[in-house]
């Protein structure tokens, strides 16, 4: 029995390998690395891992019998993806479990890059199924639908199939013989019947809650299943040719933990883009004092699962990425979505934002020499070619490795020395700290300083105090910290459910259901082989559904040190090698075949929509055409956008329905918006909406709801023609829910520019014919409410406001917590009259200065175009400026109500008499907070001055 156990921790990527030899019996510091290598990656994965180990184990004399696990973060997988590799990517077949027309509208691969679905897409089928949010089917397993997608699925020749449900997450089939299997799991067992030898990955095992991004997650992996394993087979074998038993093999995850090379086999996806989290991780441990609160004066919040601690920055190549420690030591995840080779995915990683910053940046400059200026570092770069294009390797272009050796921050480490005048070098590199700066705000959550480690190859090109932190950390192993990150990984296990609530919500049954869910993932995550008395939380949140009663979402993320003697490690599971292709001793990176697969594809048929130019951006016009705007793509983005903006944090994200609409131009279809004032003042518009809980719509996206609550009022009105859609609020998915109805492949009529709201708010009533009429709630009915799946019902009548609201959305929940609406059909002339206009126009415009913005990067902040496009000072406001520090929430009868706490400051341009008075008995600047207040969408922004004294922004203007 060895007398200690080591870890190796290695990252290939795609230039170099990079790896290091701990010892963890030695606290967290750069003195429990024991010996640390670079080395070329090579061709074959393999012979690169193996060259690293025997560097290591040459470098530190140590056996192999000491070697307590290899860690392993590889870009190779994701490199795949971005290079189309046909030779490696393998088409898959997909079967979406959802009855009724729910999800039709957006198919698999609807937000796929087409040159990418184009390879892995071969086979899409719908059959019946999925469940609705309280767990009931909207439909059942129909064993025939399934049999039939079988035999089309053979015929093609796949061999991965991917089964997604309608809220597959909450399915609480265990799988267990003798046990209710979930729709899923029974769908994968009649494909393998039907399908010997086929590989089957159910959604549930893959992502979490969102069907769009769970089912991309499933694609991904299913079609690197084989490369994913291939991978696993090299790594073993290099193990093994040093005498290290290959059982002992891991491999880093997206969100900085580990999992067995058995798991990462089945589940490559999860650990696809594991470089961001590995770097971060390796900082914690390097520099283990900074992330304690007490480094940088932070006060926790008593609601807040976890404060920032240290904002690491990750200088590569070509590249710069940052992001945020929390004091747990792990990254801060996103917290929606991320993307994958341009493909969203809802799996866990780093909130990470990237520049194009890295020693390979192009350095450009002005003036004559001797006294040359930089005038731009990056976004590009001469990459990989650094070794043979930068100046002090010989080459002929300016880089910002070069600035760093003339600024005297590295030792030369070519003969050739660099020589620039110190003009060139300090405006070089005041640039460069600028851009970090810059990237600095970005991440950070909070205005108060926090100390920053810099890591990474580039790590040279900078050694000063940046603006926004307490200080800057450096290490001699900065270069190598994503190997440390992926040598100190953890073990870790994540439940995300909805769970019921038995005896109604109070602090004493959420502690019991948390407390609940957190015994069942550190159970989880014991059996995964972490010691038991290592397990701790990371991660835990708790939160209420609109409109489903009894009823949370928990969140819970727990992780502890792996026990290389646990059940799961004690017995190598031996693969059978002639499973897995033996033509080669290790993975052969290969050129991408495209004629590989062809059979199983159709040639992509998407238009080439974007606009790739600010020029192109600005000289842009819509198609007008008879007084009617025909909407394309761009226009469709936009108005998205736009809507989101308009949304106040409520109304539900627009991209679903930004993604049906698109699919529907695609299919030749046209949709149309038109100015009121084109109308004739009696024509009829019937206002139509969806209303319901935003978590359904990540689910069970499109369907007929609004179509069929649109038809309910036409019967129930006995109208045969209407003139126009109209929306009730413009904000979020709604102010673009009527043009697929309206389209000409439906009812063909056009959707008014203008709503009933201007925004989105949380109930009925709060529509413009309701504030300026009679007051009578019954103005506005009838109502008519779809389900989508052939329940419809009508409201005539209320005896008050109160009871329309609360009829309204019980009937919402018996139809799935989702359902279309249509209001009181009203004439031109009274939306005229009444209703706010050109709002559509509005938030195009609003998503045009987010676009011009991203691509121009323009030195006016998005703030001041978005003010501009709302029409100037007179109408909107800049009100305060800050970060988002804090925010609580709770449900009441279906309504989410809470707060955002911001801190930060008044920006000094606003006079404070306009909006806010600000105390300023001290002589120096302070943060102060913010705090706005929500019932689903934003409705009031206060001020916490130092006095205490609470002020409320007098002008509307003020609050938009």
């Amino acid at each position: 029995m060895p007398s200690r156990f080591l870890r190796v921790g290695i990252d290939v990527g795609g230039t170099n390998t990079d790896a290091v030899l701990l010892d963890v019996s030695i606290p967290p510091s750069p003195e429990a690395v024991l010996a640390w290598v670079k080395v070329p990656t090579t061709m074959d994965v393999r012979h690169g891992i193996e060259s690293a180990i025997m560097q290591l184990l040459g470098k530190a004399t140590v056996s192999a019998e000491e070697i307590g696990c290899v860690t392993i973060g590889t870009t190779h997988l994701i490199n795949a993806l971005i290079t189309l590799n046909t030779t490696v990517l393998q088409p898959i077949g997909i079967l979406r479990l959802a009855a009724s027309t729910f999800t039709h509208s957006t198919p698999p691969f609807v937000d796929f890059p087409p040159p990418l679905r184009d390879i892995i897409c071969g086979h899409v089928g719908f059959v019946s199924g999925g469940l609705n949010i309280d767990g009931e089917e909207i439909g059942p397993i129909i064993e025939a639908e399934i049999v039939r997608q079988c035999r089309l699925m053979r015929e093609k020749g796949l061999m991965y199939v991917v089964v997604v449900g309608v809220f597959a997450p909450i399915d609480g089939g265990s799988g267990v013989e003798g046990e209710m299997m979930s729709q899923e799991r029974r769908v994968k067992c009649i494909i393998e019947r039907e399908m010997p030898g086929v590989e089957v990955v159910c959604s549930a095992d893959v992502g979490r809650l969102g069907i769009l991004e769970r089912e991309n997650a499933s694609i991904l992996n299913a079609s690197l299943l084989k490369l994913g394993r291939d991978f696993v087979r090299s790594s073993r074998k290099a193990l093994r040719s040093h005498g290290i038993d290959s059982s002992r093999l891991f491999l880093s995850c997206n969100d900085g933990t580990m999992i067995s090379a058995e798991e990462a086999a089945n589940a490559p996806v999860k650990v696809i883009a594991s470089g961001p989290a590995n770097s971060m991780i390796g900082a914690s441990f390097l520099f283990p004092q900074a992330s304690t609160t007490e480094n940088h004066g932070s006060q926790k919040d008593s609601f807040v699962n976890s404060d920032d601690a240290l904002i690491v920055i990750d200088i590569g190549g070509s590249t710069t990425d940052a992001g945020t420690l929390l004091e747990t030591g792990f990254p801060r995840q996103a917290s929606a979505y991320s993307e994958v080779a341009n493909v969203q995915v809802n799996f866990a990683m780093p909130d990470v934002q990237s520049i194009g910053l890295g020693g390979g940046s192009i350095i450009r400059y002005e003036g004559a020499e001797g006294n040359r200026v930089a005038t731009s570092v990056g976004p590009d770069s001469v990459g990989k070619d650094l070794i043979t294009k930068a100046l002090c390797f010989g080459g002929k272009i300016l880089t910002a490795t070069d600035i760093a050796l003339a600024a005297g921050l590295v030792s030369s480490f070519r003969t050739e020395t660099v020589e620039l005048e110190a003009s060139l070098v300090e405006s070089a590199l005041r640039m460069i700290q600028e851009k970090l700066e810059e990237l600095v705000d970005e991440v950070k959550t909070r205005a108060a300083p926090l100390p920053a480690a810099i890591v990474g190859g580039g790590a040279i090109l900078f050694n000063a105090q940046l603006n926004g932190t307490s200080s800057v950390l450096k290490s001699p192993l900065a270069p190598v910290a994503n190997a440390i990150g992926a040598a100190v990984a953890k073990m870790s296990a994540t439940l995300d459910v909805i769970v019921p609530v038995e005896n109604g919500r109070s602090s004493a049954e959420d502690r019991r259901v948390l407390d609940q869910m957190i015994q069942r993932a550190s159970q989880d995550c014991v059996k995964k082989g972490a010691q038991e008395g290592t397990v701790e939380v990371i991660m835990q949140d708790l939160v209420a559904l609109p409109y489903v009663s009894n009823r949370l979402r928990v969140v819970v993320q727990v992780v502890g040190t792996i026990d290389i003697h646990s059940g799961p490690f004690k017995k190598q599971v031996q693969q059978d090698e002639s499973e897995l292709d033996t033509t080669s001793d290790g993975i052969i990176e290969k050129e991408s075949n495209p004629e590989v697969h062809a059979p199983h594809i159709a040639p992509s048929s998407d238009p080439e929509k974007r606009l790739t130019s600010i020029s192109a951006f600005r000289s842009y016009c819509p198609l007008i055409k008879d007084r009617q705007w025909i909407i394309n793509e761009i226009d469709m983005e936009w108005l998205s956008i736009g809507c989101y903006i308009l949304g106040c944090a409520g109304g539900g994200s627009p991209y679903s329905k930004y993604l049906e609409t698109r699919q529907i131009l695609r299919e030749g279809a046209e949709m149309r918006i038109i100015d009121v004032t084109d109308l004739s003042p009696d024509s009829i518009l019937i206002p139509v909406c969806k209303m319901g809980s935003p978590m359904v719509s990540t689910e069970r996206p499109g369907g007929d709801l609004a179509r069929d609550a649109l038809i309910g009022m036409l019967k129930h009105q006995q109208i045969d023609k209407f003139a126009a859609l109209l929306c009730i609020e413009v904000g979020g998915g709604n102010g673009i829910v009527n043009l697929p109805v309206g389209a000409s492949s439906d009812f063909n009529v056009p959707m008014v520019d203008g709503d009933l709201m201007g925004r989105a708010y949380p109930t009925f009533e709060k529509v413009t014919p309701f504030v300026v009429g009679s007051g009578d709630i019954n103005d506005l009915l009838p109502a008519s409410l779809g389900s989508g799946d052939g329940t419809n019902l009508i409201m005539t009548k209320a005896k008050n406001t109160e009871m329309v609201d609360k009829a309204l959305r019980a009937a919402c929940v018996e139809m799935g917590c989702s359902a279309g609406i249509a209001f009181r059909p009203m004439s031109a002339k009274e939306m005229a009259a009444g209703g706010i206009l050109r709002t559509h126009s509005l938030a195009w415009r609003l998503g045009r200065a987010v676009k011009t913005y991203q691509i121009a990067q323009s030195e006016v902040s998005i703030a001041d175009s978005l003010i501009r496009e709302f029409g100037g000072s007179e109408s909107a406001r800049l009100i305060f400026k800050g970060k988002i520090v804090a925010t609580e929430n709770r449900l009441v009868k279906g309504h989410s109500y809470g707060l955002i706490v911001i801190r930060g400051s008044v920006p000094p341009a606003i006079p404070q008499s306009a909006s806010f008075d600000v105390d300023k008995s001290s002589g120096e600047e302070s943060l102060q907070e913010m705090k706005i207040t929500f019932k689903n969408e934003n409705l009031v922004a206060e001020l916490d001055g130092k006095a205490n004294s609470n002020k409320v922004s007098k002008k509307r203007e003020s609050t938009v």
